[in-house]
């Protein structure tokens, strides 16, 4: 006990120094959590002044009403996509065209082959034959990339070509 009161006795400016140091530190501390309490409340009273009668809970409750609506309004165009997937897989993306002279005697290629085909090579093939006589179209069926039907060589190709795509 002795030394302590010694040490206590012989060092009072040093233990003063610290303690000094100390309340420097605490008031330094205090100053910027005020500072911090003031933007804080400051941010406060401006959110909560933004609207007359301003109520936490009915902003939540209109919020929760207007993610149900929107979750609503999601669901029905998911349906609405998975609809018009239906029909795109129907319609017509895949079209080719070979022209050809369907007589040896008739020149400038006036007959042509139209391939019009969907997602899955399912469509038609359009044979359209130019002659002195006239114009014959002819048409085949192709599901999924083949024709029930003997297909001439432009056929083939017309079809080949439009399967490729």
């Amino acid at each position: 006990m002795e030394m302590l009161n010694y040490y206590i006795t012989n060092n009072v400016e040093l233990i003063v120094l610290v303690l000094c140091g100390i309340t420097l530190l605490m008031l330094i501390l205090l100053i910027i959590n005020s500072i911090r309490i003031k933007k804080w409340k400051n941010k406060y009273y401006q959110f909560m002044n933004s609207k007359e009668d301003f109520n936490i809970e009915d902003v939540l409750q209109n919020n929760i009403k207007d993610i149900d609506g929107l979750k609503n309004i999601l669901h029905k165009q998911k349906l609405d996509i998975r609809e018009m997937e239906k029909h795109v897989r129907q319609s017509i993306e895949k079209v080719a065209v070979v022209k050809y002279n369907a007589f040896d005697n008739m020149g400038g290629q006036l007959s042509f082959v139209l391939a019009l085909l969907n997602q899955t090579d399912s469509g038609v093939l359009l044979n359209g034959m130019h002659s002195r006589e006239g114009c014959y179209m002819y048409v085949k069926e192709i599901k999924d990339g083949k024709s029930e039907k003997v297909l001439s060589e432009e056929e083939k190709s017309a079809l080949e070509k439009a399967v490729k795509q």
